[in-house]
């Protein structure tokens, strides 16, 4: 972190001082996203077992983008229990991830305003799911909802799928991802639904799987990004040429490019915005795990991000700026070229970048190496590591 990195302005946006001051108080937040018409935007408060929605309108004029937020909504409800994710099923119907409770279905009263108390449409359990968190939607249909959940501390994805018609009764339900999942933080799925992209908390990646009808708990992920130090909330933009991705632990949201819309392999960011100035990033730093940005969302235009942190709750910016801007490379940029192209080449890549390297692939790094002494030395180095136990902390985040 360079405290000399220029902070990225946010847009400024226009709103009641009674909607400033409750985005002043919100603390402690989590995901955040846009409705499917832009129209709002739906935040998790998780210390205060709230759901924020604002009425958001975006527009632009002389080349600039503009935000006027028109009114709130507060909502709580006997399901919210530490709520962490969230996504609109439609405009009205919102599904919330509560990281000690259920999954449940919340639907907006029309003209709603100020405080309100609702009964959920659904509390959705299954033996699948526990420690919910992130959560992705994607409708199947006119009557079916389709939700992958990162269920945070028995680190795994699952799938669910809803009928809508029925009383969101449960068509299927299953574990999706397992493989190399460590208290998985963040989700998303890009636009063609070709890649899924989970935010892996422990070992600071993002992984990376073909979206396709093979995937199940045994599957390898394809593709690894590095280089974020607690990767937090993600998004696609509506291209599928960047993913961007939050960092909690410092006040950096982190750009990975792939030109040719294929994400395997293994990649750095090719650029890192500053979101946070130095200052509000350290009042915000209870712990190492947090004081950066949390929930990032794209709106559906793909022109304006969203960014939420506890001492910055809502900030939006200009994202087609952000991205033809020529800010130069932060973090060392994209991988040489391709680096590693299938998953056995990216299995050593990960064991090596997360210092989980097995004697078996030791042994075969040093059987393979034999005749290069200065590969040799790097290998035994490796191995010296290897013995070294790195612990890793039992107790849950915080968030």
């Amino acid at each position: 972190m360079h405290s000399s990195d220029p902070v990225v302005r946010p847009i400024k946006y226009v709103a009641p001082q009674h909607v400033r001051d409750a985005i002043g108080s919100l603390g402690l937040i989590e995901d955040i996203k846009f409705s499917p018409s832009n129209r709002r935007v739906a935040i998790a408060n998780f210390n205060k077992n709230r759901i924020f929605v604002f009425e958001s309108l975006i527009g632009s004029a002389e080349n600039a983008r503009h935000i006027r937020i028109t009114g709130m909504t507060e909502i709580s409800s006997p399901a919210l229990k530490y709520p962490h994710g969230l996504d609109f099923i439609d405009d009205e119907k919102i599904l919330v991830a509560n990281r000690e409770g259920h999954l449940c279905i919340l639907e907006l009263l029309p003209g709603s305003q100020g405080k309100c108390e609702l009964t959920p449409l659904a509390v959705i359990s299954s033996d699948e799911i526990s420690t919910p968190g992130s959560v992705a939607v994607t409708k199947r249909g006119p009557d079916v909802c389709e939700a992958l959940i990162c269920n945070n501390y028995v680190h795994r994805v699952t799938r669910h799928e809803w009928d809508l018609s029925a009383g969101y009764s449960t068509k299927s339900s299953e574990v999706l991802l397992k493989k190399w999942l460590d208290v998985p933080d963040g989700i998303c799925m890009s636009k063609d639904r070709r890649w899924i992209a989970v935010s892996n908390h422990t070992t600071h990646t993002v992984l990376l799987y073909e979206g396709n009808s093979t995937l199940d708990k045994s599957t390898d992920p394809v593709g690894v990004l590095l280089r974020t130090t607690f990767p937090h909330g993600l998004r696609f933009t509506p291209d599928g040429r960047f993913i961007l991705v939050a960092d909690a632990g410092a006040p950096y949201v982190n750009i990975y490019e792939n030109d040719d819309l294929d994400w395997r392999g293994v990649r750095s960011p090719v650029r890192s915005i500053r979101v946070l100035s130095n200052e509000d990033f350290l009042r915000g730093r209870h712990s190492r795990q947090h004081g950066g940005p949390k929930g990032i969302d794209i709106s559906n235009g793909g022109d304006v991000l969203v960014a939420t942190s506890e001492c910055q709750p809502l900030a939006f910016y200009d994202l087609a700026e952000i991205l033809e801007s020529p800010t130069s490379l932060k973090n060392g940029g994209a991988v040489s070229s391709r680096w590693l192209r299938n998953s056995a080449a990216l299995a050593v890549s990960y064991e090596l970048n997360t210092r989980r390297i097995t004697a078996g692939i030791i042994a075969a790094l040093q059987s393979a190496l034999k005749a290069i002494p200065g590969l040799r030395w790097a290998v035994r180095k490796i191995r010296v590591h290897s013995r070294r136990k790195f612990s890793v902390a039992t107790a849950k985040p915080a968030a």
